[in-house]
């Protein structure tokens, strides 16, 4: 029988993204590499009830769905969840305009990947986002 002694817990990571498929890749590459625990949701609705999890330590959050995404991000800011408001996040998108980066510039995003996005740079997402939850301040 496996136990559980010297197991470390991996920090959760919150992810919204409506295509199936990029969440589960997303959640299998974190999970076999151990990186982060992935909490998947499938909609800006759906992730707005879980962000009343206080052990969310970051977030990737899509843009694809209709500016919700955005607007889950402004509230995060502006407080409206138990989670920290300066959880660190980063956004995914097919592609934005000037308006849009300066937009989430303000909204302190620590990076964005455009989609397609390589493993490679979802794992050093990841990495750079854990990395900035640990930083205290």
């Amino acid at each position: 029988m496996p136990t559980l002694i010297g197991v470390r817990r991996l920090p959760r990571i919150l992810l919204v993204e409506p295509d199936g498929l990029v969440r589960g890749t997303v959640a299998s590459v974190c999970r076999d590499l151990q990186l982060a625990h992935v909490i998947q949701a499938g909609s800006c609705d759906l992730a707005t009830k879980l962000l009343v999890d206080d052990s969310l330590q970051a977030g990737i959050v899509s843009l694809s769905d209709c500016g919700s995404g955005l607007d889950l991000l402004t509230r995060l800011r502006e407080g409206s969840f138990v989670c920290s408001a300066d959880m660190p996040v980063a956004m995914t998108a097919s592609g934005i305009d000037a308006t849009m980066a300066a937009r989430l510039k303000e909204l302190r995003i620590r990076r964005l990947l455009l989609k397609p996005f390589k493993i490679r740079d979802l794992i050093a997402t990841v990495e750079a986002l854990l990395a900035a939850a640990t930083v205290p301040g």
